[in-house]
């Protein structure tokens, strides 16, 4: 069962890399293409809390939810790129309301 639950967990994170990485290349060609500054490269906090939060989980061995030090990364993580990701947004759609 603790097999299944890492290759789980790998898979899952390795999802959402490739997701962050799609956003960064967005980003950075958004950034070429409008002459606008946006910053691409503050997307690298939160894909180094979320591998952080997720390598703590890997190493220590317990369920994924639960420990302080691991939700506190994957939180913080989580909560820096949805507000990066709604900052690129609102920078690409004009700021519209």
């Amino acid at each position: 069962m603790e097999l299944i639950q890492t290759i789980l967990t790998i898979y899952s994170s390795t999802i959402i890399g490739v997701l962050i990485v799609f956003l960064w290349r967005i980003a950075y060609f958004y950034e070429q293409t409008s002459g606008q500054r946006v910053g691409h490269y503050f997307l690298l906090v939160p894909a180094l809390l979320l591998a952080a939060g997720v390598i703590w989980y890997l190493t220590h061995g317990r369920e994924f939810t639960g420990e302080p030090t691991g939700d506190l990364l994957l939180f913080s993580g989580g909560a820096l790129l949805c507000v990066l990701g709604s900052r690129l947004q609102e920078l690409m759609t004009g700021e519209r309301r």
